[in-house]
């Protein structure tokens, strides 16, 4: 089993990740327009133990008694990571184990599932997305499973909110034109009223999207939108400031090619998260471009770097 464990990763939400993969690439309930990872051109409802459970323990438990600067063991990655039909046991052997809190990232499109809400009940923070506040918006922009529907989504946040007494920070993905006018806002306050999450998290599009059409919508307009909705509401998008200290990894291209295989990152994002110096991170990159395990992707200003996808068989 290949290493299901990448980082510590910058996370502007988070601070330094370690990120857990439990899901095969792009093996998603959504086939969303702004993914970094591309699009899978489908989508997938099925749960299943796609690895052994107590290999993903042992390789996280190694994974966090080696690293010295992590604030959260994070469960995201290639895919939707309540897809595995594990991450229940996984989550309480881990949480058993090591002191560090664990959250999931997830789009939230199975938590109308009972079993899926009773999976999460362990972690100490769950980040469900909520990127649309109409039917419409919600097929245009996440590209759902036909099974799945927007009222199923709501239900299941409301569902979860009932059941789960630890922190729930909602993310709302603002793209350009799609959900950032004042009806969508207004619309979305009127739904996160319902929910009772204790924060809610503005982002925008700042890596490399699926779809061109995904545009990034501007600070001060994020900044606006972030005052109408009130309650704590705050942008997220933006840089990372902390650093991590040289050494966290044994082998800095190994490590960076896995971080990159779950998202694109800049020159700065690996500096801060592997502790390398910009002109050791810079050098480092150009190699692996140069034997094209790593490819660079300009969007707007940034450049970023994001892993070759591997042919199939």
């Amino acid at each position: 089993m290949n290493s299901l464990v990448f980082g510590p990763v910058p996370s502007r939400r988070l601070g330094f990740s370690l990120g857990v993969d439990v899901i095969p690439r792009k093996y998603c309930t959504f086939d969303c327009i702004y993914c970094q990872l591309g699009s899978s051109g489908k989508t997938e409802v099925a749960r299943q133990s796609f690895y052994e459970p107590s290999s993903v323990v042992t390789q996280v438990l190694q994974a966090a008694r080696a690293c010295r600067a992590t604030d959260y063991v994070s469960f995201s990655g290639s895919g939707e990571p309540t897809l595995n039909r594990d991450i229940g046991w996984i989550i309480r052997k881990v949480k058993e184990a090591v002191s560090i809190p664990v959250a999931v990232i997830t789009n939230g499109s199975l938590l109308h599932l009972p079993e899926v809400r009773k999976d999460l009940l362990k972690a100490d923070v769950v980040l469900p997305s909520l990127d649309a506040a109409t039917p419409a918006a919600y097929e245009k922009i996440n590209r759902p499973h036909p099974s799945l529907d927007f009222s199923g989504l709501l239900e299941g946040l409301r569902a979860f909110r009932r059941d789960y007494r630890g922190k729930i920070w909602l993310e709302i993905m603002l793209i350009r034109t799609m959900n950032d006018d004042m009806q969508h806002t207004e619309m979305f306050k009127k739904i996160i009223n319902t929910i009772a999450v204790d924060r809610v998290q503005l982002n925008t599009v700042a890596r490399p999207p699926a779809e061109k059409t995904a545009g990034a919508v501007k600070a001060a307009e994020m900044l606006s939108i972030a005052r109408f909705i009130g309650n704590g509401c705050e942008v997220i998008a933006g840089g990372f400031e902390k650093r991590a200290m040289a050494g966290d990894q044994r082998d800095w291209q190994e490590s960076v090619c896995e971080m990159l295989k779950r998202r694109s990152l800049t020159l700065r994002d690996i500096v801060s998260s592997t502790g390398a110096s910009a002109n050791q991170a810079r050098m480092g990159l150009d190699r692996l471009v140069k034997e094209k395990r790593v490819k660079a992707v300009t969007l707007g200003r940034q450049r970023f770097y994001t892993a070759v996808e591997e042919a199939g068989p």
